[in-house]
């Protein structure tokens, strides 16, 4: 690991809607101590919570503006505004909120996880600077994306945040099939009416990203692969 923490902490990782209780030791290997029940969003604490997710509303369709947003790419290396490395909308959906997306600070991303004063002392040892996030939703609303990115200052801590990354029980692990690096992970619903979720995790040079895919029943592993690929396309060249 290229951290090492004086002492050893406690995290929770919520990526999707899986949590895992993580040790953090002093050589900055992680170990799994407690699983948590899934949640409908990320969570702040380890607690349990109803295994099916809630309702996503409709966005509203609104004008798309020509983005201001800019960012650059040289390398392993990302700067400008992250939000301009987000996956892009496709023709067929809606984005919800700021057609750009949203940035997001240090503190933001440690809410997401629990013990949020650790966390963020533990995104800072990796150097994270902060990320960015956007979700949408196809115009037949079959599924929502979420994409979450985050900046680290450099490819080896953010590849250490996506190694070390545990998740719980109920998250099923799979392969996404060509694309380097990306563990996909699966919450298949008990009750084919309920929501399912997909999630994978992977990086390209000094960013993390994050794709989440929430829909009706037991979704198809498959659709992760494109979206991971788009977003892959999407750091590598910025377009």
């Amino acid at each position: 690991m290229y951290v090492a923490l004086a002492v050893a902490g406690w995290l929770v990782i919520a990526a999707g809607t899986a949590t895992a209780v993580v040790a953090v030791g002093s050589d900055g290997t992680t170990t799994t101590v407690a699983d948590a029940e899934p949640s409908a969003t990320a969570s702040a604490t380890p607690s349990a919570a109803p295994t099916t997710l809630a309702p996503t509303p409709t966005p509203k369709a609104v004008p798309s503006p020509t983005s201001t947003v800019r960012g650059t790419v040289s390398g392993s290396t990302h700067k400008g505004d992250l939000r301009y490395f987000l996956l892009p909308v496709p023709a067929d959906a809606v984005a919800y909120g700021d057609q750009d997306g949203t940035k997001m600070t240090v503190s933001d991303l440690a809410k997401l996880l629990g013990n949020p004063t650790t966390s963020k002392q533990i995104l800072k040892e990796y150097g994270c600077s902060g990320g960015a996030t956007r979700t949408y939703r196809t115009n037949d609303g079959t599924y929502t994306v979420e994409t979450q990115l985050m900046h680290f200052s450099s490819s080896g801590y953010a590849s250490d945040w996506v190694q070390g990354l545990t998740f719980g029980s109920k998250a099923k692990a799979f392969t996404v099939s060509g694309v380097s690096g990306a563990r996909g992970f699966a919450i298949d619903p008990t009750d084919p009416a309920d929501d399912g979720e997909l999630f994978a995790i992977a990086h390209v040079g000094d960013v993390e990203y994050e794709i989440t895919v929430t829909g009706t029943g037991k979704l198809p592993r498959s659709v992760l692969k494109p979206l991971m690929q788009r977003e892959v396309q999407r750091l590598k060249s910025g377009h």
